[in-house]
């Protein structure tokens, strides 16, 4: 069991005891908020309380909630692995859409790291014992690039290359708008949602849990229906970076029901239409991917086209780059 605590403070009075620690970040998800209440884990002065408690100055407010990771096991699971390099230091992947990079809440195998394993990839210790190799993350529905440490070594070069931005990273993205200007950068924080956990909202300048967010983009071309691709460069590299960013200029990333949901012209074209329709993922790919060597220092490029899923999309669309 993990225990927390916290201090109510003077402008903290008054609030409900569950929208407190909402504001805290304990958890990423109502429901498991509201279960450590209903199993009476949470405290507030040594006693047990509900969730519509309205705290006091002064209060001292505890809990305990389960730490999961301490009890899963990672097990090997088959599946084929599309490497675009390896050597004795790293590999380059080329993640497709649909999977997740390592096990968590809701996703506890048939991870990336799970099918590493069944290929008994030599790989580093990872920030944590589910996430063996793992230095930088895709979004499950993203597809394309993604780096893999294979010794502890090579993990320590990268995680400090990404965090002196040293790493460059190159998404294609096609959105439902064109953006405003067409080109640009959008620096803000990022901060996860007071209310929807699962998303991230922009803000403009630096609060509580927030973190700094850059990203550069330019517009590649542009359809009748208002579909839009965008080349976008990330500076740092933030949980849902890219979709928070260009829907923040009214400008969401097509196939994106979190950030999304705008309509499209269609203008008369069916074919676009249906191909629409079948979309079952965020049209984001990372194609390029630019690193120094861990061992000989030298300078890498690695890229990646559209992946085979999105190319009748594209066809349709006159796009062929």
């Amino acid at each position: 069991m993990e225990s927390k605590s916290f201090l109510v403070k003077k402008e903290e009075a008054l609030m409900r005891a569950d929208l407190f620690l909402m504001k805290k970040e304990v958890l990423n998800s109502r429901a498991k908020l509201s279960k450590l209440f209903l199993n009476q884990k949470v405290k507030v002065n040594n006693s047990i309380i509900k969730a519509s408690y309205r705290l006091k100055e002064g209060d001292r407010l505890s809990l305990k909630k389960e730490s999961q990771q301490k009890e899963q096991v990672l097990t090997p699971h088959k599946a084929a692995l599309n490497i675009v390099f390896e050597d004795e230091a790293f590999m380059v992947l080329n993640k497709p859409a649909g999977l997740v990079v390592h096990p968590g809440a809701g996703n506890k195998d048939k991870t990336l790291v799970n099918i590493l394993l069944a290929h008994q990839k030599q790989l580093s210790p990872g920030s944590s014992p589910l996430r063996p190799g793992i230095v930088h993350r895709l979004d499950k529905d993203t597809s394309g690039l993604l780096l893999i440490a294979k010794s502890k070594a090579s993990e320590e070069h990268f995680v400090s290359s990404f965090k002196s931005h040293k790493i460059e990273r190159e998404y294609y993205a096609i959105t439902l708008k064109p953006p405003r200007p067409l080109e640009g950068e959008i620096a803000s924080w990022l901060k996860r949602h007071p209310i929807h956990r699962k998303k991230f909202h922009s803000i403009k300048s630096f609060q509580t849990g927030s973190k700094k967010a850059h990203t550069f983009y330019k517009t590649l071309k542009q359809d009748k229906s208002g579909l839009t691709w965008l080349q976008c460069q990330l500076k740092t590299g933030r949980t849902h970076q890219i979709r928070v960013h260009l829907s923040s200029l009214s400008s969401p990333l097509l196939g994106d029901k979190v950030y999304g949901r705008n309509k499209i012209s269609f203008a008369g074209n069916k074919a676009l239409k249906k191909e629409i329709s079948q979309l079952n993922r965020i049209v984001l790919h990372a194609f390029k991917l630019k690193l120094t060597h861990p061992h000989s220092k030298k300078k890498l490029v690695f890229k990646t086209s559209w992946p085979d899923d999105l190319k009748p999309l594209l066809k349709n669309l006159g796009w062929t780059k």
